[in-house]
């Protein structure tokens, strides 16, 4: 980790938007087993906030592309890490299958959690997005459970087929979007921390745009944290007791794992 004081204090790491690809030497993936060697067993437990990858067609055919990560995984689980994940938009077809074969806890899709006497609302992020009505047509679909099932039933061909149609069409149509539109709506925002009244800071990825804000509300102040995708280098979250801080992490050639 860079930009970041070293520290003896428990802390938790949160992340997101990692996007791990099918391509098994893809710089993302390498640089993301680096972090599950090197930085994850340091710390109390490990929150992923959805699009841990960049697709998954069913546990039948995801343990079988990403199954380096799901061996890392069970390993780090079965040394006493905690972890726990939130589906995102391009990975929500984890199922039983996958908790099993890794030990991670699927999280809902908005959670309160308590780190070190703080509550913290942890989320995804793409239910804010509100002003892109064509994606939450299509969120809203696909979280069908009839949907799921129906595509889940699909020969395994097919639904790779399908998968990186989605996955090329998705790019296609982000890159014509105004980028305002795949923003947070910030009504959207206010309405989720009125919902949780004893949160004061929220946690979230999904925009790829990394930052802290920090809202002015009538009683209290509140804080927005957003974390980075990887590229393969990331914006994360580090919390302890002193609470959150968004710092950088990278990796040189020379430590890559592979």
């Amino acid at each position: 980790m860079q930009n970041s004081e070293p520290s003896h204090s428990p802390y938790t790491l949160i992340i997101a938007d990692i996007h791990l690809q099918p391509e098994d030497n893809h710089p993302i993936n390498q640089a993301f087993y680096a972090f599950l060697e090197e930085q994850a067993p340091k710390a109390e437990a490990l929150y992923i906030l959805g699009d841990l990858f960049e697709m998954w067609v069913g546990d039948d055919i995801g343990l079988e592309q990403y199954a380096k990560f799901i061996h890392k995984f069970k390993s780090l689980t079965q040394n006493g890490l905690p972890i726990f994940l939130q589906y995102g938009n391009r990975d929500f077809l984890m199922k039983h299958a996958f908790s099993e074969a890794t030990g991670i806890n699927i999280l809902d899709d908005i959670e309160v959690i308590t780190l070190y006497n703080e509550p913290y609302l942890l989320l995804h992020g793409d239910n804010l997005c509100t002003d892109d009505i064509g994606y939450q047509r299509m969120r809203k679909l696909f979280r069908n459970q009839l949907i799921q099932w129906i595509f889940l039933h699909l020969c395994r061909k097919r639904r790779l087929f399908i998968g990186h149609k989605m996955r090329t069409n998705s790019k296609q149509h982000s890159k014509q979007k105004d980028l305002q539109i795949m923003d947070v709506n910030q009504n959207s925002l206010c309405e989720l921390f009125k919902q949780h009244p004893e949160v004061s800071h929220m946690i979230h990825g999904h925009t790829h745009r990394p930052n802290h804000h920090i809202i002015e509300a009538e009683h209290k102040t509140l804080h927005r944290w957003v974390l980075g995708d990887w590229r393969p280098q990331a914006k994360i979250i580090k919390v302890d007791s002193n609470g959150p801080q968004l710092i950088d992490y990278s990796i040189s050639d020379e430590r890559l794992p592979y």
